[in-house]
């Protein structure tokens, strides 16, 4: 007999958050690019890194951490730079 519990029915569903492309990076064929994303239901602030479209780290910062946000991104972007990595212009407006 086929059971009709689902966990998910009376859930609410909520719009995905918004990101942003904060920092693109290209080294020969390859690109790295950094996106930002708010959580409104806890204000927290992540960003996340893809190279070549894979996701490759992802911090979230929230309450006590929300101060540490700022330094850790500039951290991951040296880190591109230092490797070789160019800054490339970021003209995309935000995404869902």
């Amino acid at each position: 007999m086929a059971s009709d519990f689902t966990p998910f029915k009376g859930r609410t569903v909520s719009a995905p958050a918004t990101t942003r492309l904060l920092k693109r990076f290209a080294k020969s064929v390859h690109i790295a690019e950094i996106h930002e994303r708010e959580v409104k239901s806890f204000e927290a602030i992540e960003f996340i890194v893809f190279v070549d479209g894979s996701l490759l780290e992802s911090q979230m910062f929230h309450g006590l951490r929300l101060k540490a946000y700022a330094p850790a991104l500039e951290e991951r972007s040296r880190h591109f730079a230092d490797d070789g990595w160019l800054e490339q212009p970021v003209t995309a407006e935000p995404t869902s």
